[in-house]
């Protein structure tokens, strides 16, 4: 039975062990040519650009300018680390159950003495355990690739579901999105456009409307200073998010509210009477003063990088958890289909 369902689907897992190697490749490549312009551009005699020589000037800034080409190139690995799990997710969940309805192989299998659970579970087995496979190693380049290429802090809506464990949790939910629908359509074309559908609304809501609510949020608040240059003087904020920080919402909210992110019809009557206060930064006590008298200060929030793991963890189970409620819901749906 596994072999059946090896040698229906090899010409998938083929493809995509290619496309894996070459993307791995291509993301090793391209890290360690970034990482060695980097060590360059920090080391003599251009210290990265706090402070060299004049006659340093045309090398200094071609090297620059080659550290920020090749971290510019960094979106093709960004993008392409997490696509070939969620597609091979799509069409090994396709193939599971609609592709064989729709060539009626399902049918000769269940007529040969091979129960429909068994025949459901040992196709679902075998999909999943090839999915992961072919994800692991893409999740360890990615996640290399962001730390040495440092494209995006890896806590940002361009690095978080690019990297950890995130791609593998996708891939394994696409499949069972298309293995369920599969039960119910059986035609593979259809079923791969409904789960496309559900791919992009799905990772859109959780990184919209559940990721803020599954790891702690602090804030801060940004107080300015003048500073002066010369014959120009302006403001300089202080009490910022640090460093590498997933900045929830920087803006004004009301004294003591709190550290939920508020709502855009929460913060724009708060936003629009701030613009009654001076914006006069070389006196940055008036401002302060006027925020004071309207009952608001200014704010960032965030959540720290120390959460990534935890934050990975949670939604990745989110994931993993609606995935296995699919395929929970995809057994029962099999044994009673006529096909």
């Amino acid at each position: 039975m596994t072999w059946m369902a090896w040698r229906l689907q090899r010409s998938i897992y083929l493809f995509f062990v290619a496309v894996s190697l070459l993307l791995i490749a291509y993301a090793i490549f391209n890290g360690l040519h970034i990482e060695a312009l980097r060590h360059q551009w920090l080391g003599q005699p251009c210290h990265g650009g706090n402070g060299f020589a004049a006659q340093y000037q045309t090398r200094c800034q071609t090297q620059f300018n080659q550290l920020s080409r090749a971290v510019g190139s960094a979106v093709y690995v960004h993008w392409f680390a997490a696509l070939p799990t969620a597609v091979l997710g799509l069409l090994l969940g396709a193939n599971t159950v609609a592709g064989e309805m729709d060539r009626n192989t399902a049918r000769t299998a269940w007529t040969q003495s091979i129960t429909r659970g068994r025949w459901f579970t040992t196709k679902v087995a075998v999909g999943l355990g090839s999915l992961v496979l072919l994800a692991i190693p893409l999740c360890v380049t990615a996640s290399w690739f962001l730390r040495v290429s440092q494209w995006a802090p890896r806590l940002s809506g361009d690095g978080f579901g690019f990297t950890g464990w995130m791609p593998l949790t996708t891939g394994v939910f696409a499949f069972a999105v298309t293995v369920t629908v599969g039960t119910v359509l059986r035609r593979p074309g259809w079923t791969i456009a409904v789960g496309m559908a559900v791919m992009v609304l799905i990772p859109w809501g959780m990184q919209t409307y559940v990721r803020t609510h599954l790891a702690p949020i602090r804030s801060l608040d940004i107080q300015w200073s003048a500073m002066t240059k010369g014959d120009k003087t302006v403001g300089q904020p202080s009490g910022q998010a640090p460093a590498n920080a997933w900045v929830v919402f920087s803006g004004y909210v009301p004294v003591n509210y709190g550290n939920t992110p508020p709502t855009k019809g929460q913060e724009t009557p708060w936003l629009n009477a701030t613009f009654h206060c001076p914006a006069d930064f070389a006196f940055p006590a008036r401002y302060t003063a006027c925020l004071n008298k309207l009952g608001l200060h200014q704010v960032e929030m965030y959540v720290a990088d120390s959460e990534y793991w935890a934050l990975q963890l949670r939604e990745g189970g989110l994931y993993l958890a609606g995935a296995s409620l699919l395929l929970g819901a995809g057994l029962p749906l099999v044994r009673r289909s006529r096909a």
